[in-house]
């Protein structure tokens, strides 16, 4: 059974839209570049082909039905989708458009600090950066490089190792009220957790320390949020030594030992041949692994 087999021509919509909106088929038919019985030949057959009459004429002047007011909203809905989507697609358009894929805490905290780098290495890179949290499949997307958190790299890609994922607690660089020499100490802080494998339990239990009841304080689903709040003093958060760097730099976090706890993970950067074949992608790409934590090391 063929889909969508309700839906009118896109003119058709269109043109209702303008009507709908204007509450005049001539108007509708200036703006459309149409005639006045072109819009309603369109709105007369749209009323046909959903069985539904859609406006009350009066004279020049036209008004929905109930109906019609209904059908307004899906068919603006619609349509500004459509629009979106439109513009969505505007980064491909660009010709040195570079597609990297990131999760937030690593693009807020390891790539935005660098981008200015970036874009003085590679001038006639336009990147866009895409948080959104998509796994990313090179065959079915427009993905130029995926920076993705894992145990190990995937060896049917290209692949650099950006960072280790090593983590310390932080806290805001005005929020230390009393010194933090033990793990014992890191108790008398709200605890900010974050939905990850490796949280506070397993950090004092790394140190052999048997603890009870960590679970109070506030939770998180994105590391970033948990590093944002350590740095406007609501608590102390397990952070990334990698991510958490430039805060430290700036003055913003505060690391207040310097034990830290890695982990099986790492973030790696991921392409293809065939996206790496671009040669601006292949500079970002040598930008990357460049500018590596592991790389420096």
């Amino acid at each position: 059974m063929r889909q969508f087999r309700n839906i009118p021509p896109l003119q058709y919509l269109l043109g209702f839209e303008a009507a709908a909106r204007l509450g005049s088929f001539g108007k509708a038919a200036e703006e459309l570049g149409l005639t006045q019985s072109a819009v309603s030949h369109q709105m007369r057959l749209l009323e046909n082909r959903i069985s539904q009459p859609l406006f009350l004429r009066h004279g020049r002047s036209v008004r929905l039905t109930d109906a019609g007011r209904d059908y307004q909203r899906s068919v603006v809905k619609s349509l500004e989708q459509l629009e979106a989507g439109y513009h969505k697609l505007e980064p491909f358009r660009k010709p040195g458009s570079v597609v990297i894929y990131a999760s937030r805490d690593f693009a807020a905290r390891w790539l935005l600090p660098k981008l200015h780098l970036l874009r003085q290495a590679v001038p006639d890179c336009d990147p866009w950066i895409d948080a959104s949290g998509a796994v990313v499949d090179f065959d079915e997307m427009e993905v130029s490089i995926a920076i993705q958190r894992s145990v190990e790299p995937n060896i049917n890609l290209e692949q650099i190792c950006l960072a280790k994922d090593i983590l310390t607690p932080v806290l805001g660089a005005h929020a230390m009220t009393t010194s933090i020499t033990q793990h014992d100490d890191l108790l008398k802080y709200t605890l900010l957790h974050v939905e990850r494998n490796e949280d506070w339990e397993h950090w004092f239990a790394n140190f052999g320390m048997v603890t009870k009841n960590i679970s109070a304080g506030i939770d998180f689903s994105d590391a970033d949020l948990a590093l944002g709040a350590a740095e406007l003093g609501l608590g102390i958060s397990l952070g990334s030594v990698s991510l958490v760097k430039e805060a430290i730099n700036q003055g913003r976090l505060l690391c207040p030992f310097a034990q830290s706890m890695e982990t099986d993970h790492a973030w790696f950067a991921v392409s293809t041949a065939k996206e790496l074949a671009d040669p601006i992608t292949a500079r970002v790409w040598r930008w990357l692994a460049d500018n590596s934590d592991v790389s420096r090391r």
